[in-house]
């Protein structure tokens, strides 16, 4: 069977066991889209699950954020970190947490890929802010979930993902190149396949399925695939994680329609490695 037929088919056929997300996800992504959601209401759907509630506010105490008061309740948690950047930390835990249960670590380390993903998501809600783009927190989210493809790859075609990844690394071309190549799609198209699956909606998907080509993003969200697809970029310059990426290639066209200039580039790549103690402290705190 021809290996693009085959990727459908995983992601598609409910008898492949692909990962499903708790219902917690569906609540947070209804409430995300009512209007009449108050920040009450978020609480009180997050204080149903113990463990995202727990891992929420170790994170709302940590240096990540270092606030001055202590956060004792999810209510306070919302009020200080914002309601937005709550639901895309809800729902990007538990990515993270139903992911990390797979079998992707036999071609990845998986504390890199995910130090890598916190470090990009990280640099895309900083850049979304400099440049100006309104949706810092969604990019945040879209910068964390960006690289679900490569695990999805290295769980269920972990034989086919594993010559890839030699392939790359031997002939040192970016990874997601060789993906096209040798697989007939990308990580990041595998990514907007998994989370069409999930029915996450366009603000989700599309940056994350357009993040290796984001100026072919439909426009709506083509300035959130920008910001995640140069942030990726700083994240590999900075060498904070490791994405199984053996080429680093700079988006120049990227940077120019963000109006970026090289003392930015420089500045925006210092800004990253003076985060990384507090991007290691996040990854303990949500894994």
């Amino acid at each position: 069977m021809d290996i693009q037929k085959k990727i459908a088919d995983v992601i598609r056929n409910k008898k492949t066991q692909l990962p499903t997300l708790p219902v917690m996800v569906d609540n947070i992504l209804s409430a995300a889209r009512d209007e009449k959601t108050s920040a009450q209401d978020l609480a009180d759907f997050i204080i149903k699950d113990q463990a995202i509630s727990n891992k929420i506010l170790k994170l709302a105490n940590s240096a990540y954020y270092g606030l001055a008061k202590e956060v004792d309740s999810i209510s306070r948690a919302i009020t200080v970190i914002g309601f937005n950047e709550i639901i895309g930390l809800t729902i990007g835990m538990n990515v993270v947490s139903t992911l990390s249960q797979d079998g992707a670590h036999k071609i990845f380390d998986m504390r890199d890929l995910w130090l890598h993903s916190i470090a990009c998501a990280t640099g895309a809600r900083q850049l979304a802010k400099r440049v100006k783009i309104s949706s810092a927190e969604q990019v945040f989210l879209n910068g964390l979930l960006h690289d679900t493809g490569k695990i999805i790859f290295g769980t269920y075609f972990s034989k086919e993902y594993r010559g890839v990844v030699e392939d790359a690394q031997e002939s040192q071309v970016a990874l997601h190149v060789k993906e096209g190549e040798l697989l007939g799609l990308d990580h990041g198209a595998l990514s907007g396949m998994l989370m069409e699956n999930w029915h996450f909606p366009d603000s989700l998907l599309l940056p994350c399925r357009f993040h290796h080509d984001s100026l072919a993003c439909p426009a709506d969200y083509r300035p959130q695939a920008m910001v995640v697809e140069f942030a990726d970029f700083l994240c590999q310059e900075a060498q904070i994680g490791f994405s199984g990426n053996p080429a680093v290639t700079n988006p120049e066209g990227v940077g120019q329609e963000l109006g970026l200039t090289p003392e930015d580039i420089e500045e925006l790549l210092q800004g990253f490695e003076e985060e990384r103690p507090k991007v290691e402290e996040f990854l303990e705190m949500i894994t």
